[in-house]
């Protein structure tokens, strides 16, 4: 094989690499849509403790995280009472949201914020459906 040709098939493999790369490296935001990083009850409870769910504490709770992380087992624990729901009927109960999770069909609440890069930020979400009813409550990892 000539010194062309070696040439030729080295620099193809390398923008394979190259390209290849970049179409992963705009993977690994959407790799969370699959795989998202969400707390199991228990992992909630264990985390935050358990104070029992009041929706005008929880609703009124826009300054205090630690309010609403305290709920978060609670509001996991009786979230097939809420399952159903319109959106349009959770964000008046529960009041307005902190963020969105991916749109604003999925309301999400701040239980958590990072102080630093090695700390996580943490939200309470509601799930909607495509006819915008509640499918599911979850904790997820909204940050680093």
């Amino acid at each position: 094989m000539s010194g062309v040709m070696r040439i030729a098939i080295f620099g193809g493999l390398c923008l394979s690499l190259v390209f290849g790369g970049a179409a992963l490296s705009f993977l690994v935001p959407m790799w969370h849509l699959v795989s998202p990083d969400y707390l199991s009850v228990s992992e909630v409870c264990r985390r935050w403790g358990e104070r029992p769910l009041d929706i005008a504490a929880f609703r009124s709770a826009e300054e205090d995280e630690a309010a609403r992380a305290a709920m978060a087992c609670s509001l996991l624990r009786t979230q097939d009472d809420y399952v159903g729901m319109h959106l349009l009927e959770i964000r008046p109960l529960f009041g307005d949201p902190d963020g969105y999770y991916y749109t604003e069909t999925q309301p999400a609440y701040l239980i958590e914020t990072a102080k630093t890069m090695d700390e996580d930020s943490w939200q309470i979400v509601f799930l909607m459906d495509r006819d915008w009813n509640l499918r599911k409550i979850v904790v997820h990892k909204n940050c680093c």
